[in-house]
């Protein structure tokens, strides 16, 4: 845990100061905590570890050189500071009352509207503290309820926290996303994003809330009255800091977060020790998310930075693919190969940076919201993924059942809508 505490400390100094010796020091750190934590890590990410390995190997060995790899290793330091940053709000936010007013406003929710208010209340909830809102929203299902009603909970929850990353600069799929295209502002993904989200929640209210009612509707957002303000007060705080800052988003967030728990801690002292125990302990079990993010951005950084392979890649988009192609592309390359336990971090993370080391003709925007997307819809379906994982336990049911069936449906609907809706963004705004 200290190891990453160092390493986190140079993540963030390097925000403000530009010392190459630095970036290399913090980055052979983080490598080396990887490595230190891998035999606690899952089987899945083993496998991707030793498939990342194997890839990197043969494109330093053909087309790509040691310094593609050393920068995509770089890369991967902002994320060092992002994730332990994202897991002190969280614990911070799950001490906080207006959260547990709103659980408690959810669980009160009669008969169907609970599910409903499970899918809004965790796309709330999800916005800050990811797959901790699960933990949340699973108090709504009584203990001793019925296998077929906690898988609906569960499936409920996924379809809710899962879409939050199309407009939450809170996930590091969003991180991800901005470090490839920096150019999109805040202040336009987000509105477009949250537009996205509601136009999955109406789907999935088509696709499940039967018979559909307006009233469970107005009372699951009405629970969420308590939190909705400081929801507010966060996102619009991170994207105030981006605006006005040379800060990227990821800069922003890990610099205004803290300052937002410190005022917590003034007025809550007592929360102080807690928060940091907690923190430390999700630390110290990070190994997992971060060395998918390592692989992702090695494997990524290699290819896309190799100018042999870019060299083959290069005539099929000077050739005009069409532009709903390569939206459509960005989804389903992430999410095709989630069903069968790829993660979408790393076939994403891989795609992407290919695409923006061409000329690829996209507007960034439409190819920032196609990327989050293809991370949300992908992770939602994935037996590798963590919220899968996570969900399945906080509502006691098998995750193979909460990543397949109806919700595989929900997400390929879902895909088919999004691509007619990015390119029309595109024609429009280009």
């Amino acid at each position: 845990m200290l190891l990453l505490a160092a390493v986190w400390a140079g993540s963030v100094a390097g925000l403000f100061v530009s010392v190459p010796m630095l970036d290399h020091v913090t980055g052979v750190g983080l490598l080396i905590f990887v490595l230190l934590t891998l035999s606690k890590s899952r089987r899945e990410t083993k496998m991707l570890m030793l498939g990342g390995a194997a890839i990197t190997a043969a494109l330093l060995a053909t087309v790509a050189g040691p310094e593609d790899a050393l920068r995509g290793l770089e890369r991967s330091l902002i994320f060092a500071g992002l994730l332990p940053t994202l897991q002190m709000t969280k614990a911070v936010a799950l001490r906080m009352p207006s959260v547990h007013e709103s659980q408690n406003r959810l669980a009160a929710l009669p008969g169907k509207a609970a599910d409903v208010g499970i899918a809004i209340g965790t796309t709330v909830f999800g916005s800050v503290l990811n797959t901790g809102a699960f933990a949340l929203v699973s108090a709504v299902i009584k203990p001793d309820a019925t296998e077929e009603r906690r898988l609906a909970g569960a499936r409920a929850a996924m379809r809710g926290m899962n879409i939050s990353v199309l407009w939450s600069p809170f996930f590091v799929g969003f991180a991800v996303a901005g470090t490839y295209l920096p150019t999109v502002p805040l202040w336009q993904i987000v509105p477009f994003g949250f537009f996205c989200v509601c136009l999955s929640i109406a789907i999935a209210l088509a696709m499940f809330a039967r018979p559909f009612s307006f009233g469970a509707v107005r009372d699951s957002l009405a629970c969420l009255g308590p939190i909705a303000p400081r929801l507010g007060l966060a996102a619009g705080t991170v994207i105030l800091v981006g605006a006005l800052t040379p800060l990227s988003t990821l800069g922003a967030i890990i610099v205004v977060m803290p300052v937002l728990c410190a005022i917590q801690f003034q007025r809550h002292p007592e929360q102080i020790m807690p928060v940091f125990e907690e923190t430390a302990g999700a630390m110290s079990r990070m190994g997992d998310d971060l060395a998918l993010i390592v692989v992702a951005m090695v494997v990524g950084t290699a290819a896309g930075e190799a100018d042999a392979l870019i060299t083959h890649v290069a005539p099929l988009l000077e050739g005009g693919l069409p532009v709903p192609l390569l939206l459509a592309a960005m989804i389903g390359i992430q999410l095709l190969p989630a069903i069968v336990g790829i993660h979408p971090i790393i076939t994403g993370t891989i795609f992407i940076a290919a695409l923006t080391s061409l000329p690829h003709g996209v507007l960034p925007l439409a190819l920032y919201e196609a990327m989050l997307a293809g991370w949300g819809l992908g992770s939602m379906i994935s037996i590798a993924s963590l919220s899968v994982v996570t969900s399945g336990s906080m509502f006691g049911v098998r995750p193979l059942k909460v990543a397949f069936g109806p919700n595989l449906i929900y997400v390929m609907v879902v895909w088919a809508v999004l691509v007619p809706l990015l390119s029309a963004v595109h024609y429009a705004l280009s």
